[in-house]
């Protein structure tokens, strides 16, 4: 009971924002249209891949430090929305340095995971900067009406489902699982990490894809109609014989 009560009184402290939610402030970033944010993002996030060199590297991160701060973003909201790439980043150097070792593995190890985090961070303030109906309209003016519907599917989906971690996180601590980020770290903890967060939130995924196709089958997405269909007052051949069948089960 003591122990349930500590970990009660832990989650009460946390902020109550969650990674790559909207904030809505004033700052010249918000009041960009969504159009340039994405040709800035497109931009970053191919710099990012393509830069080798270390100065190279060292000048991203200031660029992109200075485009998710001038979003008047603070720290905290820095390490929610970047502390899964601070295990990524981890596990991506040690693996390096357990293949080629410390003289060969360190470098590559370190600007590979550092790519992988500026290549993100353009898109974290995509979603922090920008409302829903802007970045739909935005997507759509560049994109055909279906890709930008899968594009912004997408893009909604990472808020959805770092909340859902969240909650996830919250759960499992109350029923008594010790999840905190520096177990998170090693290695011998990733067994608990996994049945306790991954296997649910699979379970959470599928059964929001499965929500979502619904949704936009309901729309009308993917699904093919014919010249036919389309003619006012004319109805398909297969619902003209449903008709007609119809018609002679029934007793009037």
């Amino acid at each position: 009971m003591a122990r349930l009560k500590t970990y009660k009184e832990s989650l009460l402290r946390q902020p109550t924002g969650h990674a790559y939610q909207f904030r809505a402030t004033d700052s010249p970033i918000h009041r960009l249209g969504a159009g340039w944010k994405v040709a800035i993002g497109c931009l970053l996030s191919v710099a990012a891949f393509a830069a080798r060199e270390p100065w190279v590297l060292a000048g991203l991160l200031l660029l992109n430090a200075f485009y998710y701060f001038l979003a008047r973003l603070k720290l905290a909201d820095f390490w929610r929305d970047t502390r899964f790439f601070a295990v990524q980043m981890i596990i991506i150097v040690s693996l390096y340095l357990l293949r080629f070792g410390v003289a060969d593995g360190l470098w590559p190890g370190a600007r590979t995971a550092l790519q992988i985090l500026l290549f993100f961070v353009p898109g974290v303030v995509l979603l922090r900067t920008t409302q829903t109906r802007e970045m739909a309209q935005g997507l759509r003016r560049v994109l055909s009406p279906r890709m930008s519907f899968v594009v912004f599917s997408s893009l909604r989906f990472v808020p959805f489902f770092a909340r859902e971690l969240r909650e996830i996180t919250m759960a499992q601590r109350l029923r008594g699982a010790p999840l905190n980020f520096p177990r998170c770290i090693y290695p011998w903890n990733w067994k608990d990490v996994f049945h306790c967060l991954a296997i649910p939130l699979i379970v959470r995924a599928l059964k929001t894809a499965h929500d979502a196709a619904l949704s936009a089958e309901a729309r009308g997405f993917g699904r093919q109609t014919s010249c036919e269909s389309r003619v006012p007052g004319r109805l398909l051949p297969q619902r003209q014989e449903n008709s007609s069948s119809n018609a002679e089960k029934s007793p009037f």
